[in-house]
């Protein structure tokens, strides 16, 4: 029994830290193979995949950049990046201001605080499918949303009105959760800032102006990048509510990859096309983080 203690498993010249630094990197060994597995591969086999022919079936055949050649003069690829971007940029700043909103008002001490925030948290924890399906009915011409604003709009089935549609669905899900990041961010502001601030005779505006903005540009810098990084792999949505139609106005670039890969078997141009999807990501996400400076905003 005595050769079974915890002490008779290291070299007796290892010292406690080390000892305890080892012990860490075990309980990490789970978590690291699961992330090395679900992640890294995967990354790693698309990058190999993108410079072959694949079909899933047969095996890899040497194209080199072809894949990417082809994407180059492929229409519907640059449609995709623009339907894309399209929806990243219009449906991120409508959500930001409303949770914004919606978080400075939910930190005030107002009778039922705590009641409006599950409510406007719930769309964004329940089901993509079921509330694009939902969605997808109020959005009909005859639907609810026309009649309440007296239009007569078909929202879903018209090629300059589609995305728009999708647009609003996925800004009014959005709200909650940038309601609650906002909401954490202007929480962890020292409450003796305002103060001191209103002591010198600081309204409101200067308040929001010198304190709080300063003060959340991580949190700002945060929900642009988590909205990039969204907005480039959307798909649910589009997928239910128009099948990425009509005329390819609503197809994005994740629905181009399953396009191509699942539905034609053409394995090397998706995964060409992930592969310009996640530098296109990388390269918005390096330049947000310089633009908000979080780096200084941290070291200051």
């Amino acid at each position: 029994m005595e050769s079974l203690r915890l002490g008779r498993l290291w070299p007796e010249n290892w010292r406690y830290h080390t000892r305890m630094k080892v012990v860490g990197f075990l309980f990490t060994l789970p978590v690291l193979a699961f992330f090395l597995v679900f992640n890294i591969y995967p990354i790693v086999s698309a990058i190999v995949i993108s410079f072959h022919e694949f079909d899933l079936f047969g095996p890899m055949t040497w194209v080199g950049l072809e894949n990417y050649q082809n994407l180059a003069g492929n229409k519907n690829f640059w449609s995709a990046m623009r339907v894309t971007l399209s929806f990243t940029l219009f449906f991120g700043p409508p959500a930001w201001v409303i949770g914004f909103v919606f978080a400075s008002l939910i930190r005030e001490k107002l009778i039922g605080r705590f009641f409006f925030r599950s409510v406007f948290f719930a769309p964004t924890i329940l089901s993509a499918v079921a509330m694009a399906t939902a969605w997808s009915l109020l959005l009909r011409q005859n639907g609810p949303l026309n009649a309440m604003l007296g239009l007569s709009v078909s929202w879903l089935t018209k090629q300059n009105s589609a995305l728009w549609g999708i647009v609003i669905m996925s800004a009014w899900q959005g709200v909650g959760w940038f309601m609650v990041v906002f909401l954490a961010g202007l929480q962890s502001i020292p409450q003796t800032f305002y103060e001191a601030a209103a002591i010198d005779g600081a309204n409101r505006w200067r308040l929001m102006r010198h304190i709080t903005l300063p003060m959340l540009r991580p949190i700002f810098a945060f929900v642009v990048i988590h909205t990039i990084i969204a907005g480039m792999k959307v798909f649910t949505p589009m997928f239910i509510m128009t099948g990425g139609g009509p005329n390819n106005a609503t197809r994005s670039m994740a629905m181009l990859i399953y396009h191509e890969g699942l539905r034609d078997l053409r394995m090397g141009r998706a995964s060409a096309v992930s592969m310009v999807g996640f530098v296109l990501i990388l390269v918005l996400t390096i330049v947000q983080l310089r633009l908000f400076r979080v780096h200084e905003g941290i070291e200051e």
